[in-house]
């Protein structure tokens, strides 16, 4: 099986597919990138036995995920060309992983905000995002998951986006 092209993860779906317990099966079959805030947001996870702790070093050293990080100024560069009601939304995580999806055109982002779908759809690249749905579905995983991880949740939120760019939101004036 071809692993599934470059994937930059959004905290949200980490701890999901880690309570699902397949973070080993994603990393066998995708191409997996987290930015570095992703990390830093991603510590821990809980579980009904308690909280259950990450180890990231492992699967960096091992070369199954890949980490990359911005200097702050590039990521604030980047989050700029937002109006407030967008750039104030975006937790460290999304931003950094939108300004690195920026810079890669391989790449594709996995979230369950609606921030970062409404993004996409502003810049009119909603074709640069994928729902953890579609990931699973694409891998052989497939599984029932709450709406927001869901590609219509993805798609309805890209569209509103798309529409709030057409009335000149989103961007600065």
């Amino acid at each position: 099986m071809t692993r599934l092209r470059l994937v930059l993860l959004d905290a949200n779906v980490v701890i999901r597919i880690f309570e699902l317990g397949i973070w080993e099966q994603i990393t066998q079959r995708c191409e997996v990138l987290l930015a570095q805030a992703v990390i830093d947001e991603t510590q821990f996870f809980d579980t009904d036995s308690g909280r259950q702790y990450i180890e990231w070093e492992p699967w960096i050293s091992s070369g199954s995920i890949r980490v990359a990080s911005l200097p702050p100024q590039d990521t604030r560069q980047y989050c700029g060309r937002f109006s407030g009601e967008y750039y104030e939304k975006l937790d460290p995580g999304e931003a950094e992983s939108l300004a690195l999806l920026d810079r890669d055109e391989r790449a594709q982002i996995c979230s369950a905000d609606k921030i970062v779908w409404r993004v996409l759809g502003n810049l009119n690249a909603s074709d640069r995002g994928i729902s953890l749905e579609e990931i699973l579905d694409s891998i052989g995983l497939g599984r029932a998951l709450p709406e927001r991880f869901t590609k219509g949740f993805r798609e309805k939120w890209c569209k509103i986006g798309s529409r709030e760019r057409l009335m000149g939101r989103g961007m600065p004036d």
